[in-house]
């Protein structure tokens, strides 16, 4: 009987390899065909496509990037905020690294779940579902903190839900929509307008909060995704014709999924994907570089108001001075790499390995020098030399938009929503540990000289786990048939 049973499965298993190769055939055929040029009046209609699609991927990627701009400028205003509303309420810092760090509880809830959304039914709708949400969150958080502590950390996860959808659609549509010697590019981009998202938050917030009360901050910011939702859900659905490495890959996923169903618990199919890209060591890589670097980061984005307000002395209606160059500078910086990322691998021909091991370790070694500056006696009562080596290690940050941030789509472009979420879920745990963990020191020693230093004994640890492990090539999941096809 089991005897019977493995032949049942051996046969079922070698009809869908036979499915797959004659899909796999018909494609190849097609795609000759169409190279042979011989589609007569097919060509200019391809051309035509070829060039909406040239158009269509700006238009997605510029509409991604005002997307995350809104979500860093909202999940941003409350690092300034909280310098007003600490005394208000009557908060230490713990209970304030409480309050900034219930965000990520929320953030990496949604991780994975919008990942594997993302890649099932697109990004415009999860991401579309995400503004909403966090919006609604910001508009609302007043209301919880007057509440109390507890409402005003439940709204505070709400919003992380909503914003943890955010880059897990971008990045599923730059890898449906936007051309391979694009995606560095467009992965800088979008990556890029979230600097710029904080440094608005960081420029504006201080002035409506002495202005008009920091309730204000909350109400304006809740109110942005106006600007975007009809430009939004206005663009037209696109997607790049499906060729033959697109067959293939979906081929060997459902080869994949048949074995891992044969199995005897049958687990669901998106976890028998996640359970295999997760013992790649590139995919941990990916995991481990988003921990180390985010809990920089977070650790910093939260903290710094409160670090140049307390610990140098610098007012209030101050603080955009101090705490707003450094997002600009990583914006201008990250957009920069991107491109020439794009061009050093494509057009100069520089290895993919190369180009990511050295930008993701500058962008991560770099910060670490800047911020034992910071860390030093030096520093010590003198706010102008502790904002240059903040904002230098910071814009040194951007860097890895050209390393981590786009390895993804190297090595898993048809599961990209996946393998990012699961990396950005390593990030959100970085933040979530980050901020609180700072607090508890700050408590215990007041020392921002030793928060300074953990930061940076972190991100050299991710520099050195990145270097070891990182990959440049497409995993087994996507890549073994086209192997097979083109050894």
């Amino acid at each position: 009987m089991a005897t019977g049973g493995r032949n049942e499965l051996s046969r079922a298993r070698d009809d869908d390899d036979a499915r797959a190769t004659r899909e796999i055939e018909l494609a190849t055929l097609a795609r000759d065909d169409d190279d042979d040029g011989d589609g007569g009046g097919d060509a200019p209609a391809r051309d035509r496509r070829e060039a909406d699609a040239g158009r269509a991927w700006l238009g997605t990627t510029a509409a991604c990037a005002f997307a995350v701009a809104t979500c860093y400028a909202d999940r941003s205003n409350i690092s300034t905020a909280i310098v007003a509303m600490k005394d208000g309420f009557g908060w230490d810092k713990f209970e304030e690294g409480l309050v900034l760090s219930a965000f990520f509880y929320g953030y990496g809830a949604t991780q994975i779940v919008g990942g594997r959304w993302a890649d099932r039914a697109g990004g415009k709708t999860t991401l579309g579902w995400g503004v909403a949400a966090w919006s609604a969150a910001t508009a609302l958080t007043p209301a919880a903190a007057r509440a109390g502590i507890a409402p005003l950390i439940a709204m505070r996860v709400i919003l992380g839900m909503g914003e943890g959808l955010a880059f897990p659609a971008c990045h599923a549509l730059i890898a449906r929509e936007v051309p391979r010697e694009k995606r560095s590019t467009a992965v800088a981009a979008v990556t890029a307008a979230s600097y710029a998202g904080a440094a608005f938050a960081f420029a504006v917030t201080p002035g409506l909060v002495s202005e008009f009360g920091w309730p204000s901050a909350f109400y304006s910011f809740g109110a942005i995704a106006l600007l975007w939702a009809p430009f939004w859900f206005a663009l037209p659905d696109h997607r790049e014709p499906r060729g033959v490495d697109d067959e293939i890959e979906d081929a060997e996923t459902r080869r994949f999924i048949a074995e891992s169903s044969a199995t005897a618990t049958k687990p669901p199919a998106s976890f028998a994907i996640w359970t295999e890209l997760i013992r790649r060591k590139e995919v941990r890589a990916i995991c481990v570089a988003q921990f180390t670097q985010s809990w920089g980061m977070y650790g910093l984005l939260s903290w710094l108001p409160t670090y140049f307000n307390e610990a140098q002395g610098v007012d209030l209606a101050d603080l955009p001075a101090f705490t707003f160059a450094p997002y600009i500078l990583q914006g201008v910086l990250g957009f920069g790499v991107g491109i020439i990322a794009d061009d050093l691998i494509h057009n100069k021909n520089v290895r993919v390995k190369t180009v990511r091991r050295a930008a993701q370790c500058a962008g991560t070694l770099g910060p670490a020098l800047c911020l034992l500056v910071a860390a030093s006696p030096l520093a010590e009562g003198n706010a102008t030399l502790a904002a240059v080596a903040v904002d230098l290690g910071l814009a040194l940050s951007a860097l890895t938009l050209a390393g981590v941030s786009v390895s993804h789509l190297d090595i898993a472009p048809r599961h990209a929503g996946m393998v990012f979420a699961t990396g950005n879920t390593a990030a959100t745990l970085a933040g979530a540990l980050a901020v609180p963990v700072s607090g508890a020191i700050l408590d215990a020693s007041d020392s921002w000289s030793l928060v300074f230093a953990v930061i940076a004994f972190v991100y050299v640890s991710g520099a050195i786990y990145w270097y070891v492990n990182l990959g440049d090539r497409e995993l087994t999941l996507d890549a073994d048939a086209r192997d097979a096809l083109y050894p």
